[in-house]
């Protein structure tokens, strides 16, 4: 028996390796001409030798318990990053400038709108391409506006003309309320439509027909339904998604007098006229009349 043979007994006579893990190794070690490795009942007899105190070369001998180890202390918390200095985040700056196409120029006619504004800000209004003149244009709206909001508006295209004639058609508007219209891409027609069907619409309002969809066409036809209806109510139908046509179906189902409270529930709830009429096939509704 060679030498790498009699390591993989010990080891599993001092249960280092299992049974299978033995034979895997011997079978490692044996040519394919060579004879064949141990059987498995040899290879258990070596691991039973760990109980006896016995190994395949002699007396065997446990090792020692290994002494409990002491807790790790805790590391120290890591330093901060040392800065990389003023000198290099002025080249940062001065680099994002360059890059943002902002000159000393652009940087002066800027300050005399907004004030006396730090360089990440210029940096900002530069990257959203705000101009000079787009600030002044808001500013002599009477619109107390910071960075922040200049870039908002910019973002949403926000231009003065839209401001002002949203203005025409709301009344006075704070700066959120503008950004939430811009955002929502809410038109100066849609508003006039609106209203020309008797809507008394507050911004809130608006925001939610543009968001939901609600549309003047939508309207009309809830109103050629004979629907007195609120603006809560019509904002509640499209948020839901009841439609004019499933309306006229509950209807043609017998279900003639719906509240707007009722056609919602019904919406939510998935309830259509095929349902109501299936529902009534089998006998689990009344037939009206």
């Amino acid at each position: 028996m060679n030498t790498e043979r009699m390591q993989i007994l010990e080891m599993l006579a001092a249960g280092k390796v299992t049974v299978a893990e033995a034979e895997m190794l011997l079978a490692a070690l044996t040519p394919t001409s060579a004879a064949p490795a141990m059987d498995t009942e040899t290879l258990k007899a070596a691991e039973r030798a760990a109980s006896t105190g016995f190994s395949a070369s002699g007396p065997y001998k446990a090792a020692p318990p290994r002494p409990p180890q002491p807790p790790r202390p805790p590391r120290a918390p890591r330093p901060p990053r040392p800065s990389r200095g003023r000198r290099a985040d002025v080249i940062d700056q001065v680099i994002q400038l360059r890059n943002h196409g902002i000159d000393a120029d652009y940087v002066k006619r800027m300050r005399e709108e907004l004030g006396d504004l730090p360089t990440d800000e210029i940096i900002a209004l530069g990257i959203h391409d705000i101009q000079p003149e787009y600030v002044r244009q808001l500013r002599d709206l009477g619109l107390e506006l910071s960075v922040d909001d200049v870039v908002a508006f910019g973002i949403h295209d926000i231009d003065p003309q839209y401001v002002g004639e949203m203005r025409a058609e709301l009344g006075d508007l704070t700066i959120d309320d503008i950004v939430a219209l811009g955002i929502h891409d809410i038109r100066p027609e849609l508003v006039r439509e609106l209203r020309g069907l008797g809507l008394d619409l507050s911004v809130d309002d608006v925001v939610a027909c543009g968001i939901h969809g609600i549309r003047p066409e939508y309207v009309r036809a809830l109103h050629d339904l004979g629907l007195e209806l609120s603006t809560d109510d019509i904002v509640a139908f499209g948020i839901h998604g009841v439609r004019p046509e499933s309306i006229a179906a509950l209807r043609q189902a017998g279900l003639t007098e719906l509240t707007p409270d009722e056609l919602v529930a019904l919406a939510i709830h998935g309830v259509d006229a095929a349902y109501i009429t299936a529902a009534r096939d089998a006998g689990l509704l009344q037939k009206e009349g």
